[in-house]
């Protein structure tokens, strides 16, 4: 299933690319949207949900293990 981006979901990932620059931005496809995975030296560095009705679902954030 293929959908298109609102404008909100690709200003996301605009600011995340902006954000790490050299960082893997990397697309999972689900029945109910998509996974934006930004990876940085073989880590995720964030997270966000898109459905297919144009929202946006951040992931929350985590706090660094000891």
């Amino acid at each position: 299933m293929a959908f298109e981006l609102s404008t909100d979901q690709a200003r996301y990932i605009a600011r995340m690319r902006a954000a790490w620059p050299d960082a893997d931005v990397r697309v999972h496809q689900r029945a109910w949207g998509v996974i934006v995975e930004v990876r940085r030296h073989g880590r995720t560095i964030a997270l966000v949900a898109f459905d297919a009705d144009g929202g946006v679902h951040r992931d929350a954030p985590l706090r660094r293990a000891a």
